[in-house]
């Protein structure tokens, strides 16, 4: 893993990855973070979309159906998936097999996991800032 960051942080043109409390490098590409994690044999690449998973609204459940629509079409060329950590918020995640990982595989997934990023995250942005209208009475 050391090997891949390090190639990672040359052709970038950053400085060395650093790991956080948790384990995990974070990298910033094009406004977008994007966090690399070993889990056993596993590479992890993960980002947040700062939108709560909570199914409680038709909108929700029509947004959550439409992502999953697409997840089935990202699966066909890459390795992106939709997942939620434990507070229920909705992550972009990828698990590459770091055995046999190649820098140039891990570039080519970073550029499919930022190309997803700009696709979801106006959806969700442009969801959130539907008005929630609930009808209200008024009675004098």
């Amino acid at each position: 893993m050391e090997h891949l960051l390090t190639g990672l942080a040359a052709r970038t043109g950053q400085g060395l990855f650093v790991a956080d409390e948790k384990g995990r490098y974070h990298l910033r590409i094009d406004g977008h973070s994007l966090f690399l994690q070993r889990q056993g044999a596993d590479l992890v690449l993960s980002s947040p979309l700062n939108w709560q998973v909570q199914g409680q609204s038709p909108t929700d459940r029509e947004v959550l159906l439409n992502l999953l629509g697409q997840v089935a079409c990202w699966a066909r060329r890459h390795p992106q998936a939709l997942a939620t950590d434990e507070q229920s918020n909705l992550m972009l995640e990828a698990r590459l097999e770091l055995g046999t990982l190649e820098l140039d595989e891990l570039e080519r997934v970073l550029a499919a996991h930022v190309g997803i990023l700009e696709t979801i995250k106006p959806q969700l942005l442009r969801v959130s800032l539907e008005p929630q209208w609930k009808q209200t009475l008024w009675r004098p």
